[in-house]
């Protein structure tokens, strides 16, 4: 057997020449990766700027970059070499060319793949809604409404306004009364109908409509002695449950019926005069159930009680005593069942903490969750900013008989950590770091989700803190975040509600 002969008549040159022209390839490929990486690791930086201590750089950005940068020279070098040496052996431009291509072609899946890989997964933009107009509204408070949260009705001091969770598309949009503004909301829906206030300047908030939320229809409008200290945004006025809507007064409690406004109850709840001036403060309902947190001052001295009303006929099922002793300056409902209440009372020795109430009895003490302990700070209320003051955005959530609040270091600026405290006990079950909690919402049953301020989501298992997914946490595309928000779980979309939406969108998606 001889050997191969190729048209010069020297033998091995068309192995030397395949070689080349794998050679080429090769080269080619790695100058194709160096634009790949060096396309995908600039798009991937928000606003075209990351780094630092409050914009992180998504994950996989400085592999990607560094590998662009050593490919640049090492591909574009290797492409010049290896084509010279081809040319050598096979004169010809054409060639050469497609051959570099080619390896530029072949290098595109593979290089896409490895920098998916380097990056982790990404929850991308999906949509965002139209800027706030005017530049002045600020959100007052948020539901979700429909299946699976179709609908996002975000509840602005003008307007009620809703957004179709799947694209932003807005669906509707309610104006509040001339020269009123909204004042207090209901903490969600029932039968999808929502509840809102209004009030005039430095007036009571004494006007509640009833709101068809699936078609933004007032089903009806009454008027009625509002609290009087209450005369701006804020939360516990109404509640919805079942077919009655409650209204805080001066003196207790008016029940409508929810679809139609006809007045069913009233209640009077301010006790015996000995007591002090006392008032409702909060109302809260859920399951048939209303509680009423009632307030008493005389002097410097505080007092106050819980008391449970039957929703369907007002009638009286029982009463707890506050455990305070001089004014409470925080009374601020963060679930309506188990009823858990944050109670914070003027006296710095006095209750500062979060009350479970797990029975609807006169007996038992209730579970009692101080918001400052030995090696950590609950932080449960965004404390910066405007907005979400008729339904605030609080940063703790309960389910499945657990309280999940963003946590603090003793001392620290921020709250870095998230904790779980049983409501039936009041120890803590587990803790967990983030990097700052921008929003924290449950996401399905026993999970609870936290989108933090420096750009990741965590879901984690409420039982026993295990991260559900990625270890680290999921890498958010875009951060666009205001002083206050609010994270929300649709059926496939996360969302997020910003306070402001003037410089940031209102409400984006994320998938």
């Amino acid at each position: 057997m001889g050997d191969t002969v190729v048209q010069d008549g020297r033998p091995g040159t068309g192995r030397r020449g395949v070689r080349a022209g794998l050679a080429v390839v090769a080269a080619g490929a790695a100058a194709g990766l160096a634009v790949e990486f060096h396309i995908l690791g600039w798009t991937s930086i928000p606003g075209g700027s990351c780094g630092g201590r409050y914009r992180p750089c998504p994950d996989g950005t400085t592999p990607t970059l560094i590998l662009a940068f050593a490919l640049t020279f090492v591909g574009w070098i290797a492409l010049l070499l290896t084509i010279g040496k081809f040319t050598d052996r096979r004169p010809g431009k054409a060639l050469p060319a497609v051959l570099a291509v080619a390896g530029v072609l072949l290098a595109l899946w593979p290089g896409r793949q490895a920098y998916l890989w380097m990056r982790g997964p990404v929850l991308g933009l999906a949509w965002q809604a139209g800027p706030d107009r005017p530049s002045s509204v600020r959100a007052e408070g948020v539901w979700t409404v429909g299946a699976h949260g179709s609908t996002v009705v975000r509840v602005r001091g003008d307007a009620l306004v809703a957004y179709d969770a799947r694209d932003g598309d807005r669906r509707w949009t309610l104006r509040a009364p001339v020269r009123e503004s909204v004042c207090g909301m209901s903490e969600g829906v029932a039968d999808g109908v929502g509840l809102v206030a209004f009030a005039r300047y430095e007036k009571p908030c004494d006007t509640v409509w009833g709101v068809d939320t699936r078609t933004g229809r007032k089903l009806w409008e009454r008027t009625y002695p509002g609290v009087a200290g209450f005369t701006s945004g804020s939360d516990g006025l109404l509640a919805a449950d079942g077919d009655t809507a409650l209204a805080l007064t001066d003196t207790g409690v008016r029940a409508y019926g929810l679809a139609d406004g006809r007045p069913r109850w009233t209640a009077d709840l301010r006790g015996k005069r000995a007591a002090g001036a006392c008032a409702p403060n909060v109302v809260s309902a859920a399951g048939g159930t209303a509680r009423v947190v009632v307030t008493c001052q005389a002097g410097e001295k505080g007092s106050g009680r819980v008391v449970t009303l039957d929703t369907a006929t007002g009638e009286r099922r029982g009463s707890r005593a506050l455990p305070v002793e001089s004014p409470v300056d925080t009374a601020m409902v963060v679930a309506a069942e188990p009823f858990t209440l944050l109670l914070e009372e003027r006296y710095e020795r006095g209750v500062a903490a979060v009350l479970a109430y797990p029975g609807d009895g006169d007996d038992g003490d209730p579970v009692r969750i101080p918001l400052s302990a030995d090696d950590e700070d609950l932080v449960p209320r965004q404390t910066s900013g405007e907005g979400f003051t008729a339904r605030p955005a609080l940063r703790a959530t309960v389910g499945g008989g657990t309280l999940v609040v963003a946590t603090a270091e003793p001392g620290g600026y921020a709250a870095d950590h998230v904790s779980a405290y049983s409501l039936r006990d009041g120890r803590r079950l587990w803790r967990a770091g983030v990097d700052g909690v921008a929003g924290l919402v449950s996401s399905g049953r026993d999970r609870v989700a936290v989108l933090g301020e420096r750009g990741r989501l965590w879901t984690f298992d409420t039982a026993d803190g295990d991260r559900i997914g990625e270890a680290d946490g999921v890498m958010v595309g875009t951060n666009r975040l205001t002083e206050r928000t609010q994270l929300l779980r649709t059926h496939d979309t996360w969302i997020v509600v910003n306070g402001q939406g003037t410089k940031e969108p209102p409400l984006y998606g994320l998938r």
